[in-house]
């Protein structure tokens, strides 16, 4: 089964965007089930609507090419790092919610405190 999104999807209506006040337009992209998953999730980790998301990620190398400019490792190796970064995003916000539910607040910020320790050294010596 394919999902497809329109910008009525998110918005209800048709959006006034921009200096002009142009409107956006409706536009249909096919996406199958677990696509469209992957693009709700993303949505949500950037707390965007998948809509927004959608016409952000697109839009973004059109607004500055540089930045599609990955050698053959880096195109494959990134939507898996994304992946990878979103499932474990997920799996710790849910691990830290069930501490919280459990009266473990204190060790949580106590993982936190040496998690930016350990950042702050890394940051200083790969700056030294």
């Amino acid at each position: 089964m394919q999902s497809e999104i329109t910008e009525d999807d998110a918005t209800g209506s048709e959006a006034a965007v921009g200096p002009a006040e142009e409107k956006r337009r409706n536009r249909t992209i096919r996406f199958s089930d677990a696509e469209w998953e992957e693009v709700s999730m993303a949505a949500l980790v950037h707390d965007m609507s998948p809509a927004e998301f959608v016409r952000e990620t697109v839009l973004a190398p059109a607004r500055d090419p540089s930045s599609v400019a990955m050698d053959a490792v880096g195109r494959t190796l990134a939507p898996l790092i994304e992946r990878m970064f979103r499932y474990t995003w997920f799996l710790a916000t849910e691990r830290r919610d069930a501490m919280v539910r459990e009266g473990r607040k204190d060790e949580i910020d106590a993982l936190v405190a040496e998690a930016r320790s350990l950042h702050d050294k890394l940051r200083r010596a790969s700056a030294g």
